[in-house]
């Protein structure tokens, strides 16, 4: 749920952009306020739905597993 800033601040997002009193703002799952149209860093430990791990290696294929 979304609702309009109250205080200057730093968005969450790394937007590079600051939050300012009136802007529409959410809060996100760690707590932290950022504006409603920033994208939040993708998580770098959640895989995306076609990416499959190695079960040799633990990298993300393609890897040199394949090639052996």
């Amino acid at each position: 749920m979304s609702f309009k800033a109250q205080y200057n601040g730093t968005c969450a997002a790394a937007c590079g952009h600051r939050i300012h009193e009136g802007d529409e703002i959410e809060k996100d799952d760690d707590g932290q306020y950022r504006h409603v149209d920033c994208v939040s860093e993708p998580d770098p430990t959640t895989l995306a739905p076609k990416e499959i791990v190695c079960p040799d290696c633990w990298l993300v294929k393609p890897c040199r597993c394949d090639d052996d």
